[in-house]
């Protein structure tokens, strides 16, 4: 448990920080992203289907191959089912991939998962739990708090840049950069309140981590190429599969359900993530030069 001098900056920081994340995220979007995704079907419908569907079911199975607790379990199947959000933008344009596919995936799933979430881990505590589980988990009063800090700041954001564009694009790094030093806060009390158990939890998930969102990206690759898509869809696809939404899973895990150990795989992932990440990236630019200098 939260120990009682930590217990308001988690309870308050997390969901100001992702509001003010999903706040600054609205307000770069505009109502064509969204109807972008009718010039591109298949890699929306692919990729949508990657995220919503693939990644819980390689979650579980990696629950039950791994034998991991119930709790960390639940974390790793929250996390799952919590798509990624805007880092994922930022990584398909360093790896020269389809950025506006990027932005309509994560632009329809900052709408769809505030429902979704809820019914899903309503799902993952039964399955790990069971009648260990103390309180019923509260669907409801999970998708009005997700729908608070996650599509209204979106359709806030949105309306901002819509009505007073220059108003918009004057404060949005600000507010981006305030909700990194949120997220950076909560995060690091987090890991105060488990210090003593962090080099555990690191051992027991460290290579679950890893070895989700390799198998991830990976899927994410293969279900594109099999899909014809081209290699920039295909890189934004393998990308926005494997990146997950830690902010988003920390708010059911810590926010709503209050057990820290569930939030530290989201926690490890949302830092070991960015390791095959880069690796991608790095990889794609460094091929793209040697084809540059090969002529």
């Amino acid at each position: 448990m939260i120990g009682m001098e930590l217990a308001p900056i988690i309870q308050i920081g997390l969901p100001v920080a992702l509001f003010m994340v999903m706040l600054g995220m609205g307000m770069t979007l505009e109502a064509d992203d969204f109807r972008r995704v009718a010039s591109q079907p298949r890699a929306f419908s692919l990729g949508m289907a990657a995220q919503f569907l693939l990644l819980p079911l390689l979650a579980a199975v990696i629950v039950v191959l791994f034998a991991l607790p119930p709790e960390l379990a639940v974390g790793l199947l929250v996390l799952s089912f919590c798509p990624s959000g805007t880092t994922s933008n930022l990584f398909s344009y360093l790896a020269r991939a389809d950025v506006a596919l990027s932005i309509s995936l994560t632009a329809f799933a900052s709408v769809v998962t505030p429902f979704t979430v809820p019914l899903l881990t309503g799902w993952a505590l039964q399955w790990q739990l069971g009648a260990a589980q103390p309180i019923p988990f509260p669907v409801i009063k999970t998708m009005l708090q997700l729908a608070g800090v996650v599509l209204i700041p979106v359709v806030g954001g949105m309306a901002w840049k819509s009505r007073a564009p220059q108003s918009c694009n004057y404060w949005q790094p600000g507010i981006h950069s305030l909700s990194v030093v949120l997220f950076v806060l909560v995060i690091s009390a987090m890991v105060i309140d488990l210090r003593a158990q962090l080099p555990l939890f690191l051992a027991i998930t460290g290579l679950v981590c890893v070895t989700m969102i390799t198998i991830a990206m990976t899927l994410g690759w293969a279900v594109a190429r099999l899909g014809r898509l081209n290699v920039r869809q295909t890189k934004t696809i393998s990308i926005e599969v494997g990146m997950q939404h830690g902010g988003m899973a920390l708010v059911v895990t810590q926010g709503v359900l209050d057990n820290s150990t569930m939030s530290i795989v989201p926690v490890m992932y949302g830092l070991l993530m960015l390791i095959p990440i880069l690796v991608l990236v790095v990889s794609v630019r460094f091929y793209e030069r040697l084809r540059f200098f090969d002529g």
